[in-house]
């Protein structure tokens, strides 16, 4: 991988997980569907478009407000992260080569950190159980700093908890949505492929300052 180049003099690595370091996002995309689907509604052929960018509360509340859910947003929160916490704490595995690169490159001294809309208690159950949750320093959530990937300030917060500038920043994601905004917030970004954005790619691929196909 040709990426020397361009994390050279860089301090911090921020690292998207699902679908960067996990191989996750075909379970993450059909998600809603069989929530749905598991509670007698029918669901639009575009759920998934629509779904896409948001995080999991704006999710239960777009599943609430237009599936006419009777639970509460928090409780339909509850319902799927107890549905899905069962495979990120058994089965879903790292993309290939994932373990040595990140093991290489906390030898080399990179501060290193995770952003993920995921949940922390499945993120940490995850990235534990697939040997590299030590290799980072944190791991943050959406969560944490209460707005979404979309708004490139997340990134810019990140940096502030890590004490280091954008700048010295890279960030490796494969949403084109998230690329957008790191690079917004001045971070060098490194774009992932993964399949679930494959129609992306090519505007992924002129936005990022590098992108990879396999670790």
């Amino acid at each position: 991988m040709e990426l020397e180049n361009i994390i050279d003099n860089k301090k911090l690595l921020v690292f998207d997980m699902d679908g960067t370091l996990l191989d996750s996002m075909e379970l993450w995309r059909y998600l809603g569907r069989i929530y749905l689907k598991s509670k007698g509604k029918e669901v639009k052929d575009n759920l998934e478009e629509v779904i896409d960018c948001m995080t999991l509360e704006e999710s239960a509340s777009y599943f609430k407000s237009n599936y006419n859910l009777n639970e509460d947003i928090n409780v339909i929160e509850k319902e799927i992260i107890s549905f899905i916490e069962n495979k990120y704490l058994n089965d879903i595995p790292l993309k290939s080569g994932v373990k040595e690169y990140l093991q290489e490159l906390h030898k080399e001294g990179y501060k290193m950190c995770v952003l993920t809309t995921s949940e922390k208690k499945q993120a940490i159950s995850a990235l534990r159980r697939t040997g590299i949750l030590d290799l980072f320093d944190k791991v943050y959530t959406d969560k944490d700093f209460t707005m979404s990937k979309t708004n490139p300030q997340i990134y810019i917060k990140v940096c502030e908890r890590m004490n280091e500038a954008p700048q010295n920043t890279v960030v490796f994601e494969d949403a084109l949505y998230a690329i957008e905004s790191a690079k917004n917030a001045n971070c060098t970004v490194i774009g992932v492929y993964d399949e679930y954005y494959k129609n992306d790619w090519n505007k992924i691929q002129s936005i990022a300052d590098g992108t990879i196909y396999n670790f």
